[in-house]
């Protein structure tokens, strides 16, 4: 068959798309294939298993079908995806953050006067739905509400790092706190771990960019590990103040009492970027306005309704639970464009050597370790 055209919008003229492919499976052990999925019995999975002869997805009338070029993923992604997902016994592709080709389109939208929105060898970037397989495989499925245009400025690897972290941070901001930009004339933020966690980086693009935030500049105190982080923050992301919480955290160490002793207010929005350890300090009116909103990237026990200890007058944490949003991921598109917004790249692996990758990256226990964004180089 003849290679794709350029825009065209159906498979007619495509080049054949194989029925099996290269992909990357989470294989479950024995002891995980069962229907009781407490906490006192977690999901077990025995090893990432790497196969050259994996089915070929098929495409619903509603689905774009893409050839992967890079897949992305963070410790805690796989992590909370584990947490927060029941145990399956059938094989689950992981990595849900992609960049990619686009190989056929809905058959649902060729009759539309304008066609599939997005067009046969048009390159896009996305989050996959986490109820569906991921992207850690030659190609992907994928709604139009899952994917945008890539940005022009950056490269594929980069691309793919963007999607997950940002629209957590986008949906922490607009969507949980409630945050509307023209409606203040002020704003004060904590972000925890904002240095080693890539949706703390994100949050601090966000809530820098002046497209955003035209009338006001909103003031952000963070917590970093070091002198160097702090610096870091300050030059690149011009944070108004820095507090150092080493890690591990000392048993001594009092958040409540740094806020006191600086004279600082209490903030409107606490984005938590390490984990239960320091969520447990922020529930406190020193720390937190009343009415205010407390919320966590990285630790799922407020949607497992296991919250801290609640205080009079203080807000509840809430588990930011990301969702798959195309219009938000074009308008961060345009930010990237604009240099507002910028992918991390920690390292590159080939799909074939990314089992080991996976499995050494998916130990860690939460967001108080470095993070970093682990790509997969898939298709070139």
């Amino acid at each position: 068959m003849k290679p794709a055209k350029r825009l065209s919008t159906t498979m007619d003229e495509q080049t054949f798309v194989p029925d099996t492919m290269r992909a990357l499976y989470w294989c479950p052990a024995s002891t995980a294939i069962r229907d009781d999925t407490s906490l006192d019995n977690p999901r077990v999975d025995s090893e990432v298993v790497f196969d050259t002869d994996f089915p070929t997805p098929k495409p619903s009338p509603s689905q774009y079908l893409i050839k992967v070029q890079t897949a992305a993923f963070s410790h805690d992604e796989l992590r909370l995806a584990k947490e927060l997902n029941p145990i399956k016994s059938i094989p689950q592709v992981p990595v849900h953050n992609f960049c990619g080709t686009i190989i056929s389109t809905p058959t649902e939208d060729h009759e539309k006067p304008d066609g599939p929105r997005f067009k046969v060898d048009e390159v896009v970037f996305g989050l996959i739905d986490y109820s569906q397989d991921g992207a850690a495989a030659d190609y992907v499925l994928a709604t139009e509400d899952e994917i945008s245009h890539k940005p022009q400025n950056i490269s594929a690897a980069e691309a793919a790092t963007i999607p997950l972290p940002a629209l957590t941070a986008w949906q922490a901001l607009f969507k949980y706190a409630g945050l509307d930009p023209t409606a203040r004339k002020d704003l004060r933020v904590l972000i925890t771990n904002a240095h080693h966690s890539e949706v703390g980086t994100q949050a601090l693009h966000l809530l820098r960019s002046e497209s955003l935030f035209p009338r006001y500049r909103p003031w952000i105190c963070v917590t970093c590990a070091s002198e160097d982080a702090s610096a870091k923050l300050r030059q690149t992301s011009d944070v108004d103040e820095t507090i150092l919480v080493p890690d591990p955290m000392p048993k001594d160490f009092d958040l409540k009492t740094t806020f006191r002793k600086n004279k600082w207010g209490p903030v409107d929005i606490l984005l938590d970027c390490t984990g239960e350890v320091i969520l447990t300090q922020t529930n406190a009116p020193a720390i937190i306005k009343d009415g205010g909103a407390v919320l966590s990237a990285v630790d799922a026990n407020p949607v497992l309704n296991v919250n801290p200890k609640k205080s009079e007058g203080t807000p509840q944490a809430r588990f930011v639970h990301v969702e798959p949003d195309g219009k938000t991921l074009g308008l961060i598109a345009t930010m990237v464009e604009k240099n507002t917004v910028r992918g991390r790249v920690e390292d590159v692996v080939d799909l074939v050597n990314g089992a080991g990758s996976l499995s050494s990256n998916a130990a860690a226990a939460g967001g108080e370790r470095m993070g970093g964004i682990h790509v997969l180089r898939v298709n070139t």
